[in-house]
This record gives structure tokens, C-alpha cells and sequence, in this order.
């Protein structure tokens, strides 16, 4: 039975996830979750943009080589964060709120051990890591320093807050999920500069480095904050009691968390093997293929925060059988995302020179730099509709469970 807590908090969300319109309440989980994504984007395209004023391409290819273990994380955040959110926007619409708290103590501790063990391991293997990252003897120095930052100090705060944001955006709450992922971009966009150039600390990709770990602590603090703040107003949970290894919760977690994993995974894969292939072409190939690949995040992370944005409404309209509701916010997702990132990817297309020479005003990169967005162009659309039917049918696997007697 639930409380009378229970109650006034599940009233407030019933609101959104059943009642309001389709274009509103797409707009109101979305939204925010596309704006922290844009803003992520921003400081992603800021570490390259300062590293870039410095003009040396050693120091920008560093950066490249190190994206693929950074987008690592992700493994780590679409199983724990995704799975863990996806499985709490159903607990919530079958109204089972001691499984709500459950599933978030559980994704929360989850990452926490994962993270660490992500940073430990970096530590350990980071000459056999350099040597598959395909780095050259004139960038593994810069490449192992932003890397020390970035993942052996800051694995644990960067997958953290990811994490903690999908658990709160998953109860409706897109605006503080939002709001603290942005908090952490912002700090790291005026912080680069300072660590970065010459008339700061002079620390070139190291200090792009630090300014990342200091920003995603910030996150995490701002996350803690929250939580503690809202404890009587939110299911997210991280106190440590709520924590076990619950059969059930982590299947059915990691039904929804490792097909994104392995996806992430993929790509991960995929992006070292294109960084090794373009080493061979020197440093200024390595430096041109990173701003692209910077570049093109843009549509990519819009249409990631769409998808990630309007899941925990189509998750919880699925749980509680409402599915004519929930087709409806797939299709009208459909066509908002698909009309954009067909603009983008013509603006990208004919804009390419353009674009490149912002970063580096070397010609070489740039035309390097547009034949690869030329390329990457090619795909947006149809990455749009891969990151949509993903978030669409991760609610499916829930009716493929067996119960917790069946277990």
C-alpha cells in the first residue's frame, strides 16, 4: 500500500507521464535533456577549441587519441544509468516505489564499483592502453596526461554524474538532471582556457584534462546537494542501506544497460580503429579527424538527448499499458528529431571548411577535416532513428523477464 509521501509525489508526476499533451510533454522531458547534451557538446568542442589556439597539432592529437577511452564511459553509464533508469520509469508506472528506490540505490553503487575499477585499471595497463589508442612517440606524453586527469583521477566523478542525472531524469525531474550537467560544463568552459594557454597555467591538454575532472566533482557535488535537498520529494536513493545485490533488479537491469553497453562499446571500437588507420597519416590527420569527430557530436548528442529525454514517458506509459499514448510520443519524436538532423547534416555538408577552419587554421587539417565530415554527414539521419528505436523498445524487454519466483 502505498504512503501518503508516496502518493503526493506520484501525483505530481502522473500529471506528465499521463495527462498532459503529447508536444508538451515531449518538449518538457526533452528539452532539458537536449540542452545539458548541447552543453556537453560545447565543452567537449571547448577543450578542442583552446587546445586548437595553442596551433600545435601534437598537443590536439593527443586529445583524438584519448576520446575513445572518455566515450568508454558510456559503457559504464548506459548500463547503470540507462538500464537503471529505464527500469525505474517502469517500477514507477506499476506504482512499486520500494523497487523505484531499489533499482537507483542499486545502478548508483553499481557504476560506483565499475568507475573505480575502470580507474584502477587505466593506472595499471596505461602503456599497453597508449599503445592500442595508436599513439606515436611524439603524442603519447600529452595523450597519457590528459588521460591521467580525465580517467585515472576522473573515471569515477565523470561516470558518477552521468549516472546520477539519467536516475533523476528518470522520475520526471529533466530540468535538475539537466541543471546539473550543465553546472559541470559551464565550470569546465571558463576553466579551460585558464589551464590551457599560455596566459593561464600553460598545461596544453593536461590542463584540459584537469579542467574536466574539476568540473565533473562539481557535478557530482551539485547531484549530492540535490538529493539531500529533495530527499522527502524524490524516489532516487543513494543511501548505501538501500544497496544489495538483488537478483531480479540487476537482471533486469542489465536486460536494458548491456545491449546499450555493447553498443557504446562498438563505437568505441569502431573509433580506435579509425584513430590507428589515420595515424598513419601523420599528426595533422590525427589532429583533423578529432575536430570532425568533435564537430559531428553536435546532431549526434541532440539526438541522443531526444531519445534518452522522452524514454522515461515512453517506459512508463508501456509499464502501465497505455500504449496508444505512448506511440504517439514515439512518432512525434520521430518527425521533430528526423527534420533536424537532416538540416544539420546539409548545413554540415556544404558548411565543412568553414567549420574546421574555427578549430585550426591549418590548411592542411581543414581539408583533411571536411573529406571526414563529409563522411560522417552520411550517417546522421540514420543514427537518429537507431538512438530513437533504442530507447523505444529497451521498455519491450521487460515483458521478457521472467518474475522474481521464476528467477
Amino acid at each position: 500500500m502505498a504512503s501518503e509521501k508516496e502518493m503526493t509525489i506520484d501525483n505530481k508526476k502522473t500529471e506528465l507521464f499521463e495527462r498532459m499533451a503529447i508536444p508538451k510533454a515531449v518538449a518538457k522531458m526533452a528539452v532539458p535533456t537536449v540542452i545539458s547534451s548541447l552543453v556537453m557538446v560545447i565543452y567537449n568542442l571547448a577543450d578542442t577549441y583552446f587546445v586548437g589556439m595553442l596551433n600545435d597539432p601534437t598537443e590536439n592529437a593527443a586529445v583524438t587519441l584519448a576520446a575513445p577511452v572518455i566515450l568508454a564511459f558510456n559503457a559504464v553509464i548506459n548500463l547503470f544509468g540507462v538500464g537503471g533508469a529505464s527500469l525505474m520509469s517502469r517500477y514507477l508506472g506499476q506504482k512499486e516505489y520500494a523497487s523505484v528506490r531499489k533499482s537507483s540505490a542499486v545502478s548508483f553503487y553499481c557504476a560506483l564499483g565499475f568507475s573505480a575499477l575502470f580507474s584502477l585499471s587505466a593506472l595499471i595497463f596505461h602503456k599497453q592502453l597508449l599503445g592500442i589508442l595508436g599513439t606515436a612517440p611524439d603524442t603519447a606524453a600529452a595523450t597519457w596526461q590528459y588521460l591521467r586527469w580525465t580517467t585515472v583521477c576522473g573515471a569515477v566523478p565523470a561516470i558518477l554524474n552521468v549516472v546520477t542525472a539519467n536516475l533523476v531524469r528518470a522520475e520526471g525531474s529533466s530540468f535538475h538532471a539537466g541543471l546539473g550537467t550543465i553546472s559541470g560544463c559551464l565550470l569546465n568552459i571558463v576553466l579551460d582556457p585558464i589551464f590551457i594557454l599560455p596566459f593561464g597555467l600553460n598545461m596544453g591538454a593536461s590542463g584540459a584534462g584537469l579542467a574536466t575532472f574539476i568540473s565533473n566533482c562539481a557535478a557530482c557535488c551539485y547531484f549530492f546537494v540535490l538529493l539531500r535537498v529533495r530527499r522527502k520529494e524524490t524516489f532516487v536513493c543513494i543511501n548505501p542501506k538501500e544497496f544489495s545485490f538483488d537478483p531480479l533488479i540487476l537482471k533486469r537491469i542489465c536486460a536494458v544497460g548491456i545491449p546499450a553497453a555493447i553498443q557504446n562499446l562498438l563505437n568505441v571500437t569502431g573509433m580506435t580503429i579509425l584513430n590507428n588507420f589515420t595515424s598513419a597519416y601523420g599528426t595533422n590527420a590525427v589532429a583533423a579527424m578529432g575536430i570532425s569527430q568533435k564537430i559531428n557530436m553536435i546532431p549526434v548528442y541532440i539526438a541522443m538527448g531526444i531519445s534518452q529525454g522522452v524514454m522515461p514517458l515512453v517506459g512508463y506509459n508501456f509499464a502501465s499499458g497505455n500504449r496508444t499514448r505512448m506511440k504517439r510520443a514515439v512518432t512525434f519524436t520521430a518527425q521533430i528529431g528526423i527534420s533536424f538532423i537532416l538540416l544539420m547534416s546539409l548545413f554540415y555538408f556544404f558548411g565543412s571548411e568553414f567549420l574546421i577552419g574555427l578549430f585550426m587554421k591549418n590548411e592542411e587539417v581543414v581539408a583533411y577535416g571536411s573529406h571526414f565530415l563529409h563522411g560522417m554527414c552520411i550517417g546522421l539521419v540514420f543514427l537518429n532513428v537507431d538512438f530513437l528505436a533504442v530507447g523505444v523498445f529497451k521498455p519491450a524487454v521487460w515483458e521478457q523477464l521472467p518474475s522474481y519466483s521464476q528467477f
